[in-house]
């Protein structure tokens, strides 16, 4: 009964990303290409967990979905215009992205920690960086890398310190690649696909009195972010989290 139930809500759920819950994100044309980084493209991780493990016992996880959404520009208050994020430069020979945004973490935990669940939020001070594109080509291909990013929450009920970082600034290399490929004739919206392969560092120590006090570590790891349609996350976070515990408990 128990595989009948796995293989059922597999089926259901792979029908259900087949009919648009890992929709691509479109951008409308702005001066023949897009304004990146956009709110309505978020980021996540469909195949894999941010992971933390050192400090924790063996056998023990804490296993996070993560969501990078809600860039803003300006970095601080007040916050400017979609457009201000961008300068030219960078090492990549393109534009400089320097923006503020989220990191919404859904965390599971495992083994000792069976029953932990929180949704926690980390705001995060982003810089990224894009090769060169050619406005008004009808497909756009250029790389890009997380030069850095980084937040933190402190006195939380279960973390003491929570600490997020990823970039080539802290030794952690984070590359990508973004694909713009217009859909329609010049001045039509342009459907974005971007990925970050994300070294990422999470440090973490546990709060008195908490499930998790007496454990602090710090966790080194990759994950692809990609991005997609903002109003699908939040299926796509249930959707794939549940299916990859439905893979493990088998």
């Amino acid at each position: 009964m128990r595989l009948l139930l796995r293989v059922t809500t597999i089926a259901a759920l792979t029908l259900l990303v087949a009919q648009g819950a890992m929709a691509s994100c479109e951008l409308p044309n702005a001066s023949g290409t897009v304004v990146l980084p956009d709110p309505n493209c978020p980021y996540l991780s469909p195949s894999d967990f941010h992971m933390v493990v050192d400090g924790l016992p063996i056998g023990t996880t804490i296993e996070i979905t993560g969501i990078h959404r809600d860039f803003l520009c300006g970095q601080g208050t007040p916050h400017f215009p979609q457009s201000d994020c961008n300068s030219p430069g960078g090492a990549l020979g393109g534009e400089v992205e320097t923006f503020d945004s989220t990191i919404q973490m859904t965390m599971t935990g495992t083994g000792v920690l069976a029953g932990f669940n929180r949704l926690i939020s980390v705001q995060v001070s982003c810089i990224a960086e894009t090769g060169p594109r050619t406005p008004g080509d009808a497909v756009q291909d250029f790389d890009n890398e997380m030069v850095q990013l980084q937040g933190s929450i402190v006195g939380d009920p279960d973390f003491d310190i929570l600490a997020v970082r990823a970039g080539r600034n802290f030794g952690l290399p984070s590359p990508g690649h973004t694909t713009l490929t217009r859909l329609g004739p010049p001045g039509s919206a342009f459907q974005v696909d971007s990925f970050f392969d994300i070294f990422y560092e999470i440090d973490f120590q546990g709060a008195p009195g908490s499930i998790l006090e007496g454990f602090v570590g710090t966790t080194q790891g990759t994950v692809r972010m990609e991005t997609v349609a903002e109003g699908t996350v939040s299926v796509e976070e249930a959707t794939w989290s549940n299916t990859k515990r439905l893979y493990r408990e088998e």
